[in-house]
């Protein structure tokens, strides 16, 4: 739920030789002797290093030949690097290894009557000069150094992987890397931090710090970047964040180099605010009275653009509930559905990662990014309350830290006044008539909630101008930070568009009355996989015009998606055992990747159509109706639809999740009636456009939602995150009946 940009320097992990260095000539293999160990092993894993992957390979002997100091080498392999992530990350391949490059170029002028931190400056200006404005944004992550934390990596490595007297390559690897990161970091990592600073005066005027007080004595802490060649009033770009962090600034430069005003606004409670941490409770308020003391300011010219993703999407629409005057547009990016769209619920059942993400922003007035990046510890929460049986609502007891917002939202299953109250509200979308562009993706975890924003707005006012992006992105690249692997997909390349660049290019044309972004076809614009191809239209519901209708049919105990419903009434049974927990590992591992080997095939059953003879265009959402009886008052259905490719391998294409009680109306429960015919309408799944190749099938699970992940629904009726291990009692038995159905989008050309 946060755009985190993740300087990811290649991290070698996929196959060193084993084979072992020795180190009898030591008297002290200790961590007090760490220098000479490691310039040693630099020495005998240069001849003797082997790695299948070459960007790993290339990369380590690029850190490798640093500890030897051979630096025209490390310059040659770290180029080689370079080429081959050109085609990945063309930024992100001109600046990796710059904090080292800086370095290597300095003390291949330094002579002993010149000055090093002189030419080191020179140097390093020259390499930040010739960076594009979005590396420059990110360059200062380079230079983050713990002296302190990297020596005891290096001591760990000694003392854990140095036995009798030898250490394995790929240790030593390790070691000499962290060794090469001590030594330069320690020399030169303070002056280049000193130095972004420096080039940041020379560029910028930074107020941070600022405090804003509202009508009801709140207090609200602001940061503003302005350009120092911008004398005039500027338009401003505004960004309400609830991830308190100085590198928020650094982000925020591109609006200020691009001509406007950046103002960020930490929510209430975050940074310097003493009042009370509450997420998503007072954006509507608070924004408006910051918008207030924006457009007082000199520098403002009274017209405000918004930015920003997942959380910080969330945040505009919550602006737009009262909208203010001043503010003229809005690009919500990835936004969080608040509420039972998909946080902290998906179709109305919680997810045990909210309590985790409640610890990442409410730990401190900061960020707790080591907290929640500690996917062990985490899952170690999940899989004890699971295995336990306890109640959902003791989770953060079992965690060790009981949260009063995580109660409170758990006394909030239904989609209430509670979370209507944050964003705009069924006819409340009809009085937004500002432009507005959103972006999410296909493997985007808060897609639901873009989309939920984006048809609603349509439903209640039809004049909306209102575009969207959507294409093959996760959460992190819906705001910009595009993969070129996705998850096991190599996505097309046409795909890897610079969301940055449009970005501006947006605000330019609303704030700035230049042209609309070229990019943008029409209102919506989606990237069809395996085409290599964008396409557009105009409305969300051309995506409904054709559908293939598939039954799901028991025919001798083969699970078929058929086209024609058999005339027998059959069924398809399926049994579910909620006393079980001794799959909490396997559970923990099983990750939904993009393409797969193959699927879950345990609490659920496995439909499939035949092969198709001819390719055709998948794009829209899949909907259809389930009918079913079972023993018990609820459940929690999961519907995962692949492709069946016909290499063997699973594409996964869209998922549905959500409980049956609420599937009429997410406001109000409606419990079923045991061993009675129930009909469910699927519907808030994830939009997906995907070519389907001649040979494929379609492959359909149908199932009940067991995992650590998730509430567990045992079906008696009662509040379920009451309900414990001793409500199971039998095991839950369904019967799925052939007149359910799937209707897949189809593009007619």
């Amino acid at each position: 739920m946060k755009k985190i940009f993740f300087i990811y320097f290649i991290f070698f992990s996929q196959f060193v030789f084993c084979q072992k260095i020795s180190l009898q000539e030591f008297i002290k293999t200790d961590s007090s002797n760490f220098k000479n160990i490691a310039k040693y092993l630099a020495k005998e894993v240069e001849v003797k290093y082997k790695e299948k992957d070459s960007a790993a390979y290339y990369d380590n002997l690029f850190r490798i030949n640093l500890v030897n100091e051979k630096y025209d080498l490390a310059l040659y392999h770290l180029n080689l690097v370079r080429d081959i992530y050109t085609k990945r990350n063309p930024a992100l391949s001109k600046e990796m290894g710059s904090q080292f490059e800086i370095y290597i170029n300095t003390i291949k002028r330094l002579n002993y009557n010149k000055d090093f931190d002189k030419i080191y400056e020179e140097e390093f200006r020259k390499k930040y000069k010739n960076l594009s404005l979005k590396s420059q944004i990110t360059f200062p992550q380079y230079f983050i150094y713990n002296k302190i934390q990297t020596k005891k990596d290096i001591e760990e490595i000694i003392i854990k992987n140095i036995k009798e007297g030898s250490i394995e390559i790929k240790d030593a690897v390790q070691l000499c890397r962290k060794y090469n990161t001590y030594n330069i970091g320690g020399k030169t990592f303070d002056l280049g931090t000193k130095l972004i600073k420096k080039l940041e005066k020379e560029d910028f005027i930074i107020y941070d710090s600022i405090k804003v007080i509202t009508k009801n004595n709140e207090i609200l802490t602001l940061s503003i970047i302005l350009s120092n060649k911008n004398k005039t009033a500027q338009n401003t770009i505004l960004i309400n964040t609830i991830y308190s962090d100085t590198d928020n600034i650094a982000e925020a430069k591109q609006y200020a180099i691009n001509g406007y005003a950046a103002a960020i606004v930490n929510t209430r409670g975050k940074y310097l605010s003493p009042n009370a941490i509450e997420p998503f409770e007072h954006e509507s308020e608070d924004i408006n009275e910051v918008i207030d003391w924006i457009i007082k300011q000199p520098w403002s010219n009274g017209k405000v653009g918004m930015i920003g993703g997942s959380y910080l999407g969330f945040s505009q629409w919550a602006a737009t509930k009262q909208l203010h005057p001043a503010l003229k547009t809005i690009i919500p990016q990835a936004s969080v559905g608040i509420g039972s769209m998909d946080f902290p619920m998906n179709n109305n059942i919680y997810s045990s990662y909210f309590l985790r993400w409640l610890n990442y922003v409410m730990n401190t007035k900061m960020t707790d990014y080591d907290d929640f990046s500690n996917l062990e510890k985490w899952n170690s929460i999940y899989k004890k309350w699971y295995e336990s049986g306890k109640p959902f609502n003791k989770l953060d007891s079992i965690s060790g830290k009981p949260n009063t917002i995580f109660q409170r939202w758990l006394s909030h299953p239904s989609h209430d006044n509670y979370w209507q109250k944050m964003v705009p509200y069924k006819k409340e979308f009809s009085k937004i008539s500002i432009p507005i562009l959103t972006t999410t993706g296909y493997y985007d975890t808060d897609q639901l909630g873009a989309l939920y924003y984006f048809r609603e707005h349509y439903k209640y006012n039809k004049n909306a101008n209102h575009y969207l992006i959507i294409g093959p992105y996760d959460h992190s690249g819906a705001q910009g930070n595009i993969k070129s692997d996705l998850k096991g997909y190599n996505v097309d390349q046409v795909a890897n568009i610079d969301l940055d660049k449009i970005c501006i290019e947006w605000f330019d044309y609303v704030l700035k009355n230049k042209k609309k972004p070229e990019f943008l076809k029409n209102k919506i614009n989606y990237q069809v996989m395996g085409t290599n191809q964008w396409k557009s239209t105009n409305s969300i519901h051309d995506f409904d015009n054709n559908k293939m209708k598939f039954y799901l049919e028991n025919k001798d105990n083969n699970y078929i998606l058929s086209k024609s419903k058999l005339s027998n009434k059959s069924f398809s049974s399926l049994k579910v055992d909620y006393k079980n927990r001794s799959d909490a590992d396997e559970l923990l591992k099983l990750e939904y990747d993009v393409i797969e080997d193959t699927i879950y095939n345990k609490n659920n059953l496995i439909f499939s159509t035949d092969a198709f003879e001819k390719p055709f265009e998948l794009s829209g959402n899949f909907s259809g109706n389930l009918k079913f009886s079972m023993n018990k008052k609820d459940c929690d259905v999961l519907m995962c639809l692949y492709e069946l490719m016909p290499n063997g391998k699973y594409f996964l294409l869209s998922t549905y999740l959500g409980r049956a009680s609420y599937a009429k109306n997410s406001k109000k429960r409606n419990l079923l009636t045991p061993n009675k015919k129930e009909t469910v309408s699927i519907y808030n799944n994830e939009f997906v456009s995907k070519k389907i190749e001649a040979g494929s099938k379609l492959v359909l699970t149908v199932g009940i939602n067991k995992s650590p992940y998730y509430q567990i629904n045992y079906g008696t009726g009662k509040d379920v995150s009451e309900e414990t291990i001793a409500d199971a009692r039998e095991p839950l038995e369904i019967k799925w009946y052939n007149d359910s159905y799937i209707e897949i989008p189809i593009l007619k050309e």
